[in-house]
C-alpha cells in the first residue's frame, strides 16, 4: 500500500479519523474530506505530524460539484487516487410517523447519495489509471437488524450494502473491489459524550453485547486496511460486520 492514495469522507469523525491515521501509518497519502473544514485540517495536520502525507479538504458530499472538486484536488496534489472510504454520515433519530421528510432526505443524501457521487468521481479515475483500486462504504449492523427510531438511518445504511454489490459487479473487470463494513456500537468521542449525558445507557448496551464491550475506532480502521490491501484481493461485493457477535445476539438476549 506504500505510495498509494486514499480519500476518506467524514475523515474528521471518530471512525473516519482513525481510518485516516491508519492509512498514513502504512505509507498511504490521505485526503481528509469533511464538511467541517477546521477539523479536517486538524486531522490532516496530525497525520502529517506522524510522518504521513495528508491534506484536509472541505466537502459537501451531497453536492456533485463539491465532490468532483475534492477528487480533482486529491489527484492534483498526490498525482493519483487508489482508495475511497466513505464514512460521512449522520444519525437522525425519530419514529417514522414523526420523521420529517427533510430529515429523511438528509440521511439518505449524506449516507447514500454521497457514496454514489464519490464512487462515480473516484471510479472514473480508477478506470483511467488501469491499476485497480478499493472502495469501502461504512454501513452498520442496523442495515441487517433494524431498530426503532432509525427510519432514515437504517434504509440509508442498507442502501450502501446494495450499492457496494452493484459496483462490485460493474467494476470487477477493472480490478476494483467494493465492500461494506458494518460496525456495531463503536466507542467514538461522540459516543463517549452521549454516555456522559446518559450514564445508564452504556450499561444497558453492554448487556446486549456478547463481547462485553464496544468496538474501538482503530479496530474498524484495521478491517478497512485489510479490505484495501492485497490480502483481500478476492473479496468484493460483501458486507462484513465488526460487532463482537452483536448481530447473532438478535438484539434480545442480555448478558448477566
Amino acid at each position: 500500500m506504500q505510495g498509494k492514495v486514499a480519500i476518506v469522507t467524514g475523515g474528521a469523525g471518530g471512525i473516519g479519523s482513525a481510518v485516516s491515521r491508519a492509512f498514513a501509518d502504512v505509507g498511504v497519502g490521505v485526503t481528509v474530506a469533511d464538511v467541517d473544514a477546521p477539523r479536517a485540517d486538524e486531522i490532516a495536520d496530525d497525520v502529517s505530524s506522524r510522518g504521513g502525507r495528508s491534506i484536509g479538504i472541505e466537502v459537501e458530499v451531497t453536492c456533485e460539484d463539491s465532490v468532483e472538486e475534492a477528487v480533482q484536488r486529491t489527484v492534483d496534489h498526490f498525482g493519483r487516487v487508489d482508495f475511497l472510504v466513505h464514512c460521512a454520515g449522520n444519525n437522525i433519530r425519530a419514529p417514522v410517523l414523526e420523521l420529517a421528510a427533510e430529515d429523511w432526505s438528509r440521511a439518505l443524501n449524506t449516507h447514500l447519495t454521497g457514496a454514489f457521487l464519490f464512487s462515480k468521481a473516484v471510479g472514473k479515475r480508477l478506470v483511467e489509471q488501469g491499476e485497480g483500486g478499493r472502495v469501502v462504504f461504512m454501513s452498520s449492523v442496523a442495515a441487517r437488524a433494524p431498530v426503532p427510531e432509525r427510519g432514515a438511518y437504517t434504509p440509508a445504511k442498507a442502501g450502501l450494502i446494495g450499492l457496494a454489490g452493484v459496483l462490485s459487479l460493474e467494476w470487477a473487470e477493472y480490478g476494483i473491489n467494493v465492500n461494506a463494513v458494518c460496525p456495531g456500537m463503536v466507542l467514538t468521542p461522540m459516543t463517549e459524550m452521549v454516555y456522559k449525558r446518559e450514564p445508564m445507557l452504556q450499561a444497558q448496551r453492554l448487556k446486549r453485547m456478547p463481547a462485553g464491550r464496544e468496538a474501538y475506532p482503530e479496530e474498524v480502521a484495521d478491517l478497512v486496511m485489510f479490505l484495501c490491501s492485497e490480502k483481500s484481493a478476492h473479496i468484493s461485493g460483501t458486507a462484513i460486520p465488526i460487532d463482537g457477535a452483536f448481530l447473532n445476539n438478535g438484539f434480545m438476549l442480555e448478558r448477566e
